[in-house]
């Protein structure tokens, strides 16, 4: 793929498919953008076009940092916990 191509956003890359994931769309050879609330985790894992935004999902504002000028999201991120009014909850 064209490095001219917009920013890929991983979330969820401390976790286990994403932690697979990660090092392959760095490969890409386009800008890549790790949204985490944990950014040390990532540090011995990113390359040079990677960049770890700290932030969660479900606060809008970092979102919004996260997502600008982004052309392609993979959402990895999943509750290991039920929601409430769901079965099992």
């Amino acid at each position: 793929m064209p490095a001219d191509r917009g920013t890929i956003l991983l979330t969820g890359a401390t976790g286990y498919i994403g932690g697979l994931l990660l090092p392959r769309l760095q490969d890409a050879d386009r800008p890549l953008r790790c949204l985490t609330r944990r950014p040390h985790k990532l540090a011995r894992q990113i390359s040079g076009n990677t960049e770890v935004v700290a932030g969660d999902v479900l606060d809008p504002q970092s979102l919004a940092v996260a997502m600008s000028g982004v052309e392609t999201a993979y959402y990895l991120v999943h509750s290991m916990t039920a929601a409430e009014g769901l079965p099992g909850a």
